[in-house]
């Protein structure tokens, strides 16, 4: 097998690699990663910056990832720009790099990657260098199938024929399955990782059922079906590979238009066979078209019912609590203190959270 922590580099070009000829198990992983570390490995690109200038020469950046994390790295080039150029052209959104060289610092209290052109290299694999296991968060298997083995006791509950025979449209085809089980729910923020989607809907769904014993004049049949399907979408939204990525029709339509034109396709096939009430229809489609609950948060309609209201503030707060959860476990990677800082967009800055526990006197 060729060495890969080995390189060859010419004079005046580009830093190059030699490809391996196997698959090779990572064995430098995010989360343990410190200051002062020297990486030499495999890590998933998930976002990149354009080349531009610094007093030296020419830099880019992008964001790498595996299955432990995230980190930025930053690529310091010389005055070839055009060098810089290729080697950033070399490689996009997805695709699994090679460091190697590259150099662990802290950078607003947060560790990064360093490559210096004169000292490191940076080249994109082939599928065959890596496994996709290394690079994306999963939930384990059991969790999955205990978490899907709640939503079908939910489903069975729907005491509405035509409801029954929607879910039953899609969760009787096991390809759909596998994918609803499997989903992220996001790129970044929350649930970003394999079984996301499922995870984020049973949590939407646990609330909605509590709302329900809370107000018993919803109609629950209908709330029931639109948590477990509100984003449904997103199974076309998002594909992941080695990285968790926007399709292109995710980008052109979105996951919320996506879920409703779904529902609707099953719907009509539904009618092919027996009735399906169009005031329902229009019903669920109102909460699937409302769950963002702004315009300005996506969503093309704003919640005028008392069902797409609920729907609305559970996906709300499931989504909040588990991205300041995940913020606490990515914070306490990196600092042993009780406090440290995260970005909040609805304040423009960042904002302190409390990483210690609660001491409980006897």
């Amino acid at each position: 097998m060729t060495d890969i922590y080995h390189y060859d580099k010419k004079k005046e070009g580009q830093t190059l690699i030699k490809t391996d000829t196997g698959k090779r198990k990572k064995e430098q992983f995010i989360e343990h990663l410190k200051e002062g570390d020297v990486v030499t490995d495999f890590f998933a690109v998930k976002m990149k910056n354009a080349p531009r200038s610094y007093k030296r020469g020419t830099w880019f950046d992008f964001l790498a990832t595996d299955k432990t994390g995230e980190i930025s790295v930053k690529y310091w080039g010389g005055e070839n720009r055009d060098r810089v150029k290729r080697l950033f052209d070399s490689f996009t959104i997805g695709d699994v790099v090679q460091i190697r060289t590259g150099s662990v610092e802290l950078y607003e209290e947060k560790p990064q990657i360093s490559i210096n052109e004169t000292t490191g290299g940076l080249r994109r694999c082939s599928p065959n260098e890596y496994d996709p296991a290394d690079f994306i968060p999963s939930l384990e298997e059991d969790s999955i199938k205990k978490l899907f083995s709640y939503t079908q006791e939910q489903i069975k509950r729907v005491k509405n024929p035509q409801l029954q025979q929607l879910l039953s449209e899609f969760f009787s085809d096991k390809g759909f399955v596998n994918h609803y089980v499997h989903a992220p729910s996001a790129v970044s923020h929350h649930h970003n990782y394999v079984g996301g989607n499922l995870e984020h809907a049973v949590g939407v769904l646990r609330l909605c059922i509590t709302f329900c014993e809370l107000y018993p004049s919803v109609h629950k049949d209908l709330l029931i079906t639109g948590a477990i399907l509100h984003d449904v979408g997103k199974l076309k939204e998002y594909s992941y590979q080695a990285a968790i990525e926007k399709t292109e029709e995710g980008n052109l339509i979105g996951h919320i238009v996506m879920g409703d034109q779904w529902i609707k396709e099953k719907i009509q096939n539904l009618r092919k066979k027996s009735d399906f009430s169009k005031e329902l229809e229009q019903h669920l489609s109102h909460l699937i078209l409302s769950h963002h609950g702004k315009l300005e948060w996506g969503s093309p309609k704003i919640p005028g019912t008392i069902e797409a209201c609920i729907l609305h503030y559970a996906d709300l707060m499931d989504s909040q609590i588990k991205y300041f959860q995940q913020n606490i476990e990515d914070a306490k990677k990196i600092t042993s203190d009780r406090w440290s800082y995260v970005y909040d967009s609805d304040l423009g800055g960042k904002k302190p959270i409390f990483l210690g526990k609660i001491e409980e006197k006897e």
